[in-house]
């Protein structure tokens, strides 16, 4: 694999779990909400059911956040060596 490529395949991949993540944790907000919007009707295990998947994703958003910036972190060190040889 060529140096440009694996640069640009870098740059895509961290900015591919940066937007993966942001979409994970709008829906993980989204199901919160939703979580107490049901509280509020009276429906009791959808609303425990709700927030459960909501955290859950919400965990997940986190991870692939974290994961997204190690990534970026990486392609930025690499970039740096490049440009030191």
């Amino acid at each position: 694999m060529s140096l440009k490529t694996r640069l640009f395949s870098e740059n895509i991949r961290w900015m591919i779990y940066l937007g993966l993540g942001l979409g994970v944790l709008i829906l993980s907000i989204i199901l919160l909400i939703l979580s107490i919007g049901y509280m509020q009707n009276g429906l009791v295990a959808t609303s425990l059911l709700s927030a459960l998947i909501g955290f859950t994703l919400l965990s997940g958003s986190l991870y692939i956040l974290k994961l997204s910036a190690y990534v970026y972190s990486v392609s930025k060190t690499f970039e740096k060596e490049r440009r030191e040889q």
